[in-house]
């Protein structure tokens, strides 16, 4: 097990990130899991890099911190603290951003003000985020006891469970290179992708058995994309390939399938209405005003930034178990992203400032929030644009693509 941790850590680094020693680097780590950060830092250092900053993500000072003060000490502490992103943003840095999730951390927490914190948060990392589509990062998750246990209550070694799930989806098993299982896999994705690429898509419109009914419409010269962007692979497990909608359009109604995990808070059973592209009607029977607060984060927040394709028959979907953490969860699972859409699903996008992007479709928000909608009745429908007339095609049904 040691060895396979060192080994995802190494992959991390190399495989995901392509670190050098040239390059600084950013870590995002919880003090829980500071030994498998200790990994990370040992295999940095082997590769020669000098320049890294850790930042400590101590939730348990951030809950204390939300209890007793206010909105202006939060974010004066280092527990809220994240502006050391502009600065390693514009050194080309690249960040290794930790996801793992803690159960019941900030139950009881006011979210109101644990929301207004997190925007504000957002608000101060515009850098970061304006130059993040030219950086390599990297999410990744590692498990936790507290995460374990709630998933593996019944189990002896919950933890070392949780590992071996995690390690497994990640392909990160004994006799096996990572690095040419990920290419495999996503060259499989990005020919997906081309192939829809190909098809001139008007619009998708989405429909199952939970009552979703909605449509998404795409820019001219939209771009579906995997999570292999050129060198780097951004999220660790991917199954997706995605692309953003024009923000513009969006009309109908989509039910959440799995519960969506914001700020350690748990959202569950939930639909939102779009009008003219706008969220304009939401529903949670659990988590409620922390749905409200991220629709109402910014203007761009209640507009749709990607549309994410997965099957349901996939590795982790087949692992059958609800992780609860959504960078598991979303690739497991079709999801739709609130806010912030994409540049380089964009043709060219990324020549493009930002108010250019935005002119042509392509959301713009201090966040982006993926939930997930994904069921095994899911179909799929795209309306084509054809020389002389729109044609139709089902491009997912049961769940699964049907484009080879």
């Amino acid at each position: 097990m040691e060895d396979l941790k060192r080994k995802y850590a190494k992959f991390i680094l190399e495989g995901c990130l392509k670190v050098t020693k040239e390059k600084p680097l950013y870590l995002s780590i919880h003090p829980e899991i500071e030994t498998f950060g200790n990994l990370l830092v040992e295999e940095a250092k082997k590769l020669g890099v000098e320049d890294l900053f850790i930042e400590n993500r101590d939730l348990k000072k951030a809950r204390e911190l939300l209890e007793t003060s206010s909105i202006e000490e939060c974010l004066k502490s280092e527990a809220f603290d994240q502006k050391m992103k502009n600065v390693y943003a514009e050194k080309n840095a690249a960040f290794a951003l930790a996801s793992s999730y803690f159960p019941h951390a900030m139950d009881g927490v006011d979210q109101i003000k644990l929301a207004e914190v997190e925007k504000r948060v957002s608000e101060s990392i515009t850098t970061y985020r304006n130059l993040q589509h030219q950086l390599s990062w990297c999410i990744f998750g590692v498990p936790n006891e507290a995460w374990a246990k709630e998933l593996f209550k019944n189990e002896k070694d919950p933890l070392t469970k949780l590992w071996d799930l995690i390690l497994d989806v990640c392909e990160i098993k004994e006799g096996i290179d990572p690095i040419q299982a990920w290419e495999e896999k996503l060259q499989k994705k990005q020919h997906q992708a081309e192939l829809l690429n190909q098809m001139k898509i008007e619009s998708l419109h989405y429909e199952n058995g939970k009552g979703t009914d909605l449509t998404v419409y795409f820019p001219e010269n939209y771009r579906f994309t995997s999570a292999k962007e050129g060198e780097y692979l951004v999220n660790l497990p991917s199954e997706e390939i995605f692309a953003s909608p024009d923000y513009r359009y969006t009309e109908g109604i989509v039910y959440s399938s799995k519960p969506l995990l914001y700020n350690n808070v748990l959202i569950e059973n939930f639909f939102i209405r779009f009008e003219k592209g706008r969220a304009i009607q939401w529903h949670a029977e659990k988590g409620e005003e922390m749905l409200t607060s991220i629709l109402e984060m910014d203007d761009g927040s209640h507009y749709l930034g990607e549309c994410a394709l997965v099957d349901n028959d996939s590795p982790i979907s087949n692992a059958n178990i609800l992780f609860q953490d959504t960078l598991f969860d979303e690739n497991a699972s079709c999801h739709f992203a609130l806010g912030r859409g994409f540049q380089n699903c964009l043709q060219k996008g990324e020549e493009m400032t930002r108010e250019e992007c935005f002119q042509k479709g392509i959301n713009q928000s201090c966040t982006h929030v993926d939930f997930m909608i994904g069921t095994e009745d899911l179909k799929i429908t795209a309306k084509i644009k054809g020389k002389t007339k729109v044609k139709e095609s089902v491009i997912m049904k049961n769940g699964n693509l049907t484009i080879e």
